[in-house]
């Protein structure tokens, strides 16, 4: 094979150096500074992500009983490839290949506010690794006129902020142009080791007192070091080699030294290795192969060294360019990005290390994710914010603060205006944007949630964007992808489906970027006619790959379409459209993405389809919804469903094939369930006010108090957060 060494994207660096914690008053909790992390975590609390092409560090929540994730907030950082955490504080590092280093704060609840930023040197910047005792960091150069390591300090006489050591801290080894990939520090932090990409080897540095470098030796490694990755709790160091497709096995002697377990290990032919990672556990470890689309699984025998398992690698589909791997250091998981697409592809395992998909099997983020690490701690709970209504007679929207204990409090002075009838409501992932569908003037409002810098708790009241942008023909349903950076439109007189890009902050993209932003020109990144007369109605699966439509007519259908998620266009999928019943007017899709419910209002049924891996649907078991189906739930963490009928006036509730039927007012039209599923709020469009539920263990309702709106309240939507 002829070795062409671009350092570019493919020497994105997997961060295998870094401590997966961070101290209990913010973010995360784990080790006090100078001590090592343990190797067993609490839980998961959020997950950090830096994506190459996205450009961006985003932050999710982490429930830790599901692995479910949710996007939090996000900060721009130009070609981020690498994140690391400072142990015993609750700080950020994420790496520019650019040549920068960010410094950011994580906050209690997920946000990050940006702390300082450090520009190593010339050339491009390939990893990043903190040192265990959270004051020093270290970045490798691959390019330039110095190939090498840039030690980096947090200073104490400064709050804490990044800066540069002294110039001549940087050090090289003594021989010329390394290509170091990877860095990965030894677990009591004495040692630093760098793979050469270039050279086949693993050069070894000591870690000085004050935090320095010095270039000690190197041993032979196979063809191209890529990788590197060490046990959690014994001498044992791993090297993928990217051009032979073979795994280097070491142990870590008592001076930093290392010695070969045996031979190199091949994981299969042809294999060009990407990602390396162990377990928690120091059980097993998996390698990634972009060139057979396969991650290829070992046991560590009692000696360290690797034995493949029963089952030598798991498939992943040839659509996807498997990069970097990622272990929870909380749990059984294990997360391959995607360099194709926006995504985390998601696995478990059992005590047998074989890797298989969960539900959902991929978390949607920003384009080419590079790298992901976890804060741990105690599990993150759920909090409300606010409740928000849209009153179609008022043109306005009605706010309550809502507490945890689902009081429903008036917030502010005046309710902020939408456009002409509006019919419908969508939240951002993050709970901080919200975006509402004018049928009668065919626009799009959008809000923010205000925040202020007075007082110490949030305003939580809406503020518009901007003005209202325009949008095909009576708009009456919209959703946000769950990455945050599309909204999906549809018009129900255009029959289409429109698709528009998001800014991170909320803010619809104005046309090409071009200019001053005009509200009658937003930057529509597609429009797809729906094929069939008046839809009504969509949903989008958790992972943000397939978005389903259905119409309300006599003969209805639901429509499947394709999402790109490098760019959010749209592909319809005409053989894949099914029969819906008499007048399908809502859909919805459960937690896990394996499930899509339709609701027909002509035939007061409820239909179910399993959802295969293309998008495809299946038909399953059917219900009855009871007269006049306006809407429906998917819990956002259970599989309950509910059903909300106006002619009725009842919501019904669906869980293990039994159903509940409870009150509410006049006409309900449409349904909402706080991120914890503590409470459910109902909107009442005869008798104008919301009724809220209370949500027992099992997911049955009970009528709670209800409270007045405007006039003609059609939808409502609730701001949530975590901490």
């Amino acid at each position: 094979m002829e070795r062409i060494f671009l350092l570019w994207p493919a020497l994105l660096a997997f961060t295998a150096a870094t401590v997966l914690s961070a101290c209990g008053g913010g973010g995360g909790s784990g080790a006090p500074v100078g001590a090592s992390a343990p190797s067993v975590a609490e839980a998961e609390r959020y997950a950090l992500v830096a994506a190459y092409n996205g450009d961006s560090l985003a932050s999710y929540a982490v429930n830790a009983d599901t692995g479910l994730m949710r996007l939090v907030d996000r900060v721009p950082v130009n070609q981020a490839s690498a994140v690391a955490l400072r142990p015993g504080h609750d700080q950020v590092l994420v790496l520019s290949s650019a040549g920068s280093v960010d410094h950011y704060q994580l906050g209690a609840d997920g946000s990050l506010e940006f702390f300082a930023q450090v520009l190593p040197g010339g050339g491009q910047l390939t990893d990043l690794a903190i040192h265990p005792a959270g004051e020093w960091a270290y970045v490798s150069n691959a390019e330039g006129g110095a190939n090498g390591i840039y030690p980096l300090m947090f200073d104490p006489e400064d709050e804490g902020e990044l800066k540069a050591m002294t110039p001549d801290a940087f050090v090289e080894p003594d021989y010329a142009d390394p290509a170091f990939a990877s860095l990965l520090l030894s677990r009591d932090g004495d040692h630093l080791y760098a793979a050469d990409l270039v050279h086949d080897r693993i050069a070894r540095f000591d870690v000085g007192d004050d935090g320095t470098l010095a270039y000690v030796d190197y041993v032979e490694a196979g063809n191209g070091p890529y990788r590197l990755a060490r046990h959690p709790d014994r001498d044992y160091l791993y090297a993928a080699n990217r051009f032979d497709g073979t795994l280097s096995q070491y142990r870590v002697l008592a001076d930093g030294g290392l010695e070969p377990l045996a031979e190199p290990m091949e994981a299969g032919q042809n294999a060009q290795l990407e990602g390396l990672v162990v377990d928690r556990g120091g059980r097993f470890v998996y390698a990634s192969d972009i060139t057979n689309d396969k991650v290829w699984q070992f046991r560590v025998t009692a000696e360290g060294t690797l034995q493949p398992l029963t089952t030598p690698a798991v498939d992943v589909e040839a659509a996807v360019s498997p990069r970097s791997l990622v272990a929870s250091p909380a749990s059984d998981r294990v997360y391959l990005t995607d360099g194709s697409a926006g995504a985390m592809l998601a696995f478990s395992f059992g005590d047998d290390g074989e890797l298989a998909a969960m539900a959902p099997d991929r978390v949607a983020t920003d384009a080419w994710p590079a790298d992901m690490v976890f804060t741990t701690g105690k599990p993150l709970t759920a909090h409300n914010r606010a409740a928000y209504v849209i009153n179609g007679n008022d043109d306005d929207i009605s706010q309550f603060s809502f507490a945890d204990d689902g009081t429903l409090t008036p917030l502010g002075d005046a309710n902020p205006a939408t456009g002409d009838y509006p019919v419908a409501i969508a939240a951002h992932p993050t709970g901080d944007y919200f975006y509402v569908a004018n049928a009668n003037e065919d626009t799009v409002s959008q809000f923010r949630r205000v925040t202020s810098q007075l007082i110490e708790y949030d305003v939580n009241e809406l503020s518009a964007i901007r003005a209202p942008v325009s949008a095909d023909l009576d708009p009456v349903a919209l959703a946000v992808h769950p990455s945050g950076n599309f909204l999906y439109v549809v018009s129900r007189q255009s029959q289409t489906v429109s698709a528009y890009g998001l800014e991170m902050n909320g803010e619809i993209e104005d046309n090409n970027g071009i200019g001053d932003y005009t509200p009658d020109d937003p930057k529509l990144l597609d429009q797809e006619q729906v094929g069939v007369l008046d839809p009504v109605a969509l949903t989008i699966d958790p992972t943000g790959r397939f978005l389903w439509v259905v119409n309300d007519r006599p003969a209805g259908f639901i429509v499947l379409f394709r999402i790109d998620t490098s760019d959010g266009s749209l592909t319809r999928i005409d053989e894949a459209s099914k029969a819906a019943g008499q007048n399908p007017r809502a859909v919805a899709i459960n937690a896990s993405g394996e499930t899509v419910y339709v609701a027909a209002s002509g035939d007061n049924q409820v239909r179910s389809y399993a959802v295969a891996g293309d998008g495809a649907l299946t038909p399953g078991a059917t219900g009855l919804s009871g007269q006049g189906a306006a809407a429906l739930l998917a819990a956002p963490i259970h599989n309950w469903f509910y059903v909300i009928n106006q002619v009725d006036s009842n919501v019904l509730w669906f869980a293990s094939e039994v159903d509940v039927v409870s009150s509410t007012g006049t006409a309900p039209s449409g349904i909402a369930m706080d991120r914890g599923e503590r409470h459910v709020l109902v909107t009442n469009l005869a008798s104008g006010n919301l009724t809220r539920f209370n949500v027992a263990d099992d997911g049955a309702l009970t009528a709670g108090d209800t409270v007045e709106t405007g006039v003609g309240p059609l939808g409502v939507a609730i701001s949530s957060y975590t901490e």
